[in-house]
């Protein structure tokens, strides 16, 4: 990623993980960034039935170097990987992980707080079929049929940008 998008994904997942930790009845712990960590900050709580959830948003594509013009298109993960943070252990005080709301939605930057109250909807609804049965949201999505165990959504908006972004790299041989 180039510093700026760097810049701009920063200071978008800190504005919605702070209108995210507004809508919540809980404590919501915001991890920030660290230089250092290969995992991006991520939102985190505790919900009525005292399992931990948890939502992460990243850069699923975005320009760099070597593509320039490529879109930025997030991703954002709701409960994806939680029981692996954890570890093997199941000591005292450690709760368990929310594995029955998993979800992915993927899309483009301005359309992120837009989708808020739907991801807010979601996590209410607490589980993976109950998904299928939500309303549509102010930002219509598709679901990717891929035979994945964990859903995921996409904005039409934020499919065609990826589409784009990948036939964009295509290399073409040139044996000229």
């Amino acid at each position: 990623m180039t510093p700026e998008v760097t810049q701009q994904v920063s200071k978008l997942r800190s504005e919605f993980y702070a209108q995210f930790a507004d809508t919540q009845d809980t404590v919501v712990t915001i991890n920030k960034e660290k230089s250092y960590a290969s995992t991006p900050p991520k939102v985190s709580w505790v919900d009525a039935q005292q399992r931990l959830n948890y939502l992460c948003i990243y850069a699923y594509s975005a320009p760099d170097v070597l593509v320039p013009n490529r879109l930025l298109v997030l991703r954002i993960g709701v409960n994806i990987g939680a029981e692996l943070l954890a570890g093997v252990s199941r000591g005292r005080g450690i709760r368990r992980h929310n594995q029955a709301c998993q979800f992915y939605l993927t899309l483009l930057p301005d359309e992120a707080l837009g989708l808020m109250p739907w991801i807010i909807d979601a996590l209410e609804r607490d589980t993976k079929p109950g998904l299928a049965t939500m309303p549509l949201p102010l930002h219509k999505l598709v679901q990717e049929l891929d035979g994945s165990l964990v859903p995921s959504f996409w904005t039409p908006t934020a499919q065609q940008a990826a589409r784009t972004s990948l036939s964009a790299t295509t290399l073409t041989p040139n044996y000229a």
